[in-house]
């Protein structure tokens, strides 16, 4: 009896195992807005005056500097990286910049947070489109990436893109933005394979910033998302992004009529494991054909429906960002100038911010248009992770384009005008 009952333990284990499916996962990372796409961040330089170096918030000592480092010709800044918890700047790598003002300068990262800058490895020889690797302290391979670049800031937003910078480093010395560097985040990592023969394509989302793939993550952390068929990287992803859920086994996609919930994912994002399941997917978008009716409560309280904002026959255009966006910032200009022609209505939505920040901001860049801060429900129906993002709404409601850069909103504006 207990020979039978072996057997057919075995077979239950063997049938379970057969609904797994693991993919070992391309090393390819990528920008969600599209490879092709010239939207990038800024890091501004600040000069090497002293023997501390500065953030916003605070100063701290450097404790070693390069050997044979020509300090005369030194700048710093600053890398977004949440991944080395001991930093000596919350979240930030402090980064010197010798020979800042030649087309080839060498960046000495700090890679582990100390500001001692002999015990980080070699630096890098900067050049066009360098990818800057940083390691997570816990797991050297879980790593984030950043290309990097020169900056090819356009003279007419360079004073207030500096001035912006200067309020906020108040105890450093910025340098012009022609020396500065651009960076493209390549926070997706993409991986092309095959399930029963056809073609699929899994991606995986590091809004956390530290090089790894948190199980069990929150709504407003890592994601997953696999997709029949396989995507062109050069492309804006955002479209596709917003339908990725948070890491865990509620991660449910159908693929080719059978359904996968995903049972594992590795740390450093090499392996992926997905199990069949008879559950329905978590969400299941539907089109909203008529969006007049949305409400949302704006920042002084006023509930209203996007009809009412709709006063004429324009176009709105429902601008989603943030305070601490730069790229919502570098491209508010844009903006500001079709509705200062009277082209679009607008609708300032900011996510992942509080009423006092969002106050402080429309005073200090003067905002005219109606401005609310993201609720559940605008996030059920758009699912946005991507900022800026600009969703161009007609006056019966659809929704006429969604664009990650301002100027595709103005050119679609232009041409129909």
């Amino acid at each position: 009896m207990k020979n039978i009952q072996l057997f057919f333990i075995l077979i239950l284990i063997q049938f379970s195992n057969a609904q797994d499916i693991s993919f070992d996962l391309k090393n390819l990372y990528v920008t969600p807005f599209g490879m092709s796409s010239d939207l990038v961040g800024f890091n501004p330089l600040f000069k090497l005056d002293s023997d501390s170096i500065h953030n916003k918030v605070k100063s701290e000592k450097i404790r070693k500097l390069p050997k044979n480092l020509d300090v005369s010709q030194t700048s710093y800044c600053f890398f977004y990286f949440t991944g080395v918890s001991s930093s000596s700047f919350k979240n930030e790598l402090v980064a010197l910049i010798e020979n800042y003002t030649t087309d080839n300068p060498s960046i000495f990262i700090d890679r582990n947070g100390n500001l001692d800058f002999t015990d980080d490895g070699t630096p890098i020889i900067f050049k066009n489109n360098s990818t800057l690797e940083l390691a997570n302290n816990n797991s050297i391979s879980a790593i984030y990436h950043y290309q990097l670049s020169k900056s090819q800031i356009s003279p007419q937003y360079e004073s207030k893109l500096k001035q912006n910078f200067a309020e906020k480093f108040p105890k450093s010395n910025i340098l012009p933005a022609k020396y500065w560097l651009a960076y493209k985040r390549l926070s997706v990592r993409i991986s092309k394979h095959f399930l029963d023969k056809k073609p699929i394509t899994i991606l995986l989302v590091d809004n956390s910033v530290d090089g790894m793939f948190s199980f069990q993550t929150n709504k407003l952390g890592d994601r997953v998302l696999v997709l029949e068929g396989h995507i062109d990287t050069d492309k804006t992803l955002t479209s596709i992004l917003r339908f990725a859920e948070p890491i865990s086994h509620n991660a449910i996609f159908k693929i080719y009529d059978k359904k996968y919930h995903i049972k594992n994912v590795t740390s450093n994002g090499n392996k992926i494991t997905l199990s069949q399941t008879h559950k329905k997917p978590s969400y299941d978008f539907k089109k909203i054909k008529d969006l007049t009716s949305l409400s949302i409560t704006l920042l002084d309280d006023t509930l209203v429906t996007l009809k009412d904002l709709i006063k004429t026959k324009k176009y709105l255009l429902i601008d989603v960002g943030g305070t601490w966006c730069r790229g919502c910032v570098s491209q508010e200009p844009i903006v500001k100038n079709m509705y200062k022609n009277g082209d679009i209505e607008v609708l300032g939505v900011f996510k992942h911010d509080t009423f006092k920040s969002v106050e402080e901001y429309i005073k200090n860049h003067e905002l005219k248009w109606p401005v609310a801060l993201a609720d559940e429900n605008f996030d059920d129906i758009f699912r946005i992770n991507m900022f800026p993002t600009y969703i161009l709404i007609s006056s019966g409601g659809k929704v006429v384009l969604t664009a990650i850069e301002a100027e595709e909103i103005e050119k679609y504006i232009n041409e129909i005008n």
